[in-house]
């Protein structure tokens, strides 16, 4: 009896982390469609053969800023994406907004814990 018992506890907790899983890609793709929305113009947002480069622009692409990603920069860029600046437009993200276009910058990189 105390067998099956742990064999369903693993069935119920592999099946959790397949969902943490998809929920986590879900977060990933909401991201994608707000920083198309609102960085793109000035971002090179992807890495994907449709994604343009921004005409003339200074600012870094995501890529790049994956490639840093780290706990430590995670936590520095949410907060400077809630903050305004003089060269970014004042956004106005909410805090889940920037959660899912930090989680969508951590699959375009090496990011540790993905």
């Amino acid at each position: 009896m105390r067998l099956a018992g742990l064999g369903f506890a693993a069935v119920m907790l592999a099946a959790g982390v397949a969902g943490a899983l998809g929920a986590e890609r879900g977060m990933a793709q909401m991201g994608r469609g707000l920083a198309e929305t609102w960085c793109a113009s000035c971002h090179l947002i992807g890495n994907e053969p449709g994604d343009k480069a921004p005409a003339a622009s200074e600012a870094p692409s995501f890529v790049a800023v994956a490639e840093k990603f780290d706990a430590a920069r995670r936590e520095a860029l949410a907060t400077w994406l809630a903050t305004p600046h003089g060269k970014m437009p004042s956004l106005s993200l909410s805090r889940a907004e920037i959660a899912d276009i930090l989680a969508y910058i951590e699959t375009l990189g090496g990011a540790p814990g993905r």
